[in-house]
């Protein structure tokens, strides 16, 4: 029925435009695919607060004024919305680039003095720490390191009814610095990979001397090695300056960060807009509270997500988190049920529940584990705190995580498919009825139909608005 329609007929009572009968091809829920315009504000969202403020590496006064529009953002849609500043590390998180070079030569000159067991402890002690700082995000020895400020933002839209069930969607706010050389550019295999090779082949080094020198009988004894291991060791010496360049591989710089990870922090902006008009509907969630919170200091070590962990666990009951991530692709649906670097499980069950659902909705989707030397996400944070969680990322991972934009000055808003926001914000809302629905868990998901509608989320909350005056 035509809309002129309803205002024609005749008069023999004045009608109320609100009741719900005058409006029957309004009738069926508003159709949760139909997220269009919502990633259409996300993607003009993220632009104007790149050209507003550009990179944001963590501490920087960039990335706190980002942090405080994204709070402002969030805090006309939400029923609270709270900013936690904070002190972090996050300085440590790359200083074993500047320590290699030390390491190196250290322990070449106890090769040359005859105490390769001395040699080999001291890379084996500086591999591990690299271990827990890089590689599994558990960090040490940071007592004397300066501290960062940080910022987390978080907004709460509450159920209609008695909190059962909690969803946290996440994000971060923070980029990446820049680096100097990245791979395939002119001078970064002398620049990054030879410096790690050589570093590599000194403690290969040391291993090999503790063997000539327990055949020798030679063990413990303070002098020069053998010639042939001298001359070895004195070149090595000379290739110092080459493990110096390394020091330079972050630049002062940082990236856009668009799809890594702004464009995440926008999403949350836009579901938290379209859940707070549902309520105002009188059509929220009954028994689930939403959680919107956008984390800092998730490229330094994840240091924002585990101090908000640490603070806000009252707000967890019986809570699933689905962070965002590296929202690129359209056709790279990606639910990661292994972090940081693929070495600790999420939950396996929510990411295969997440494509189950992606799937009914007639996307394609995949569970897959975060790549070695791919970094981290702020889910596994969520893990640590002992939520179900995991990270959907839009990405190619067959490709090669490293030919991807992020970490790069190309990140910027044209690098996105909107389409892949578009399925990221379809997603997170069916995700949220269907747990408030208690129909997530070991349940059949019915696959959805697109409704046909006359126009789209923006046009009907213009209607709506006209309609009540």
């Amino acid at each position: 029925m035509k809309i002129t329609n309803i205002f024609s007929r005749k008069k023999k009572t004045k009608p109320d435009l609100v009741k719900p009968d005058l409006h029957t091809h309004r009738k069926a829920p508003l159709d949760p695919l139909r997220s269009t315009s919502l990633a259409e504000e996300a993607l003009k969202e993220t632009k104007k607060l790149i050209g507003e403020f550009g990179g944001r590496r963590t501490g920087s006064s960039s990335c706190k004024k980002c942090a405080d529009k994204i709070s402002k953002r969030l805090s006309e849609y939400c029923d609270f919305t709270s900013k936690q500043e904070f002190k972090h590390k996050g300085l440590a998180f790359g200083l074993w680039i500047q320590y290699i070079a030390y390491i190196y030569l250290i322990s070449l000159v106890l090769l040359l003095v005859g105490a390769p067991f001395l040699s080999l402890f001291t890379n084996i002690f500086f591999i591990y720490y690299v271990y827990r700082e890089f590689i599994v995000y558990k960090p040490l020895f940071e007592k004397n390191i300066k501290d960062t400020d940080g910022i987390n933002i978080h907004g709460i839209i509450e159920p209609e009814e008695e909190v059962k069930q909690t969803i946290l969607f996440s994000s971060h706010h923070d980029s990446a610095p820049l680096l100097n050389k990245n791979r395939g550019d002119k001078g970064y295999f002398i620049n990054v990979e030879l410096p790690i090779v050589l570093f590599g082949t000194s403690c290969v080094m040391s291993l090999v001397q503790i063997i000539v020198e327990l055949l020798t009988k030679r063990l413990f004894h303070i002098g020069f090695p053998p010639i042939t291991s001298l001359v070895i060791i004195l070149l090595l010496l000379l290739a110092t300056p080459i493990v110096y360049k390394i020091r330079n591989y972050y630049s002062q710089e940082s990236s856009p960060g668009a799809g890594d990870n702004l464009i995440s922090s926008s999403i949350l902006i836009q579901l938290s807009r379209y859940f707070s008009w549902r309520k105002k509907r009188k059509e929220g969630l009954k028994n689930t509270r939403l959680i919107f919170a956008s984390f800092d200091a998730e490229e330094v070590g994840l240091r924002g997500s585990s101090v908000w962990f640490e603070k806000y666990e009252a707000l967890l009951e019986n809570a699933v988190q689905l962070n965002f991530d590296c929202i690129y692709n359209s056709e790279e649906l990606v639910f990661i049920d292994s972090d940081v670097n693929g070495m600790m499980p999420l939950s396996k069950e929510l990411a295969q529940q997440c494509v189950k659902l992606a799937n009914a909705m007639g996307y394609e989707a995949k569970n897959h584990p975060l790549p070695f030397f791919s970094g981290a996400t702020d889910a596994a944070s969520g893990y640590r705190a002992n939520i179900k969680a995991c990270s959907l990322m839009a990405i190619d991972f067959e490709s090669g995580i490293k030919n991807s934009y992020f970490h790069t000055k190309d990140d910027t808003v044209d690098k996105i498919d909107e389409k892949a926001v578009e399925k990221a914000i379809a997603i997170a809302i069916k995700l949220s009825k269907t747990i408030d629905d208690d129909n997530f868990y070991d349940k059949p998901i019915v696959e959805e139909k697109e409704i046909e509608e006359e126009k789209d989320l923006l046009d009907l909350l213009k209607f709506n608005k006209i309609s009540r005056r």
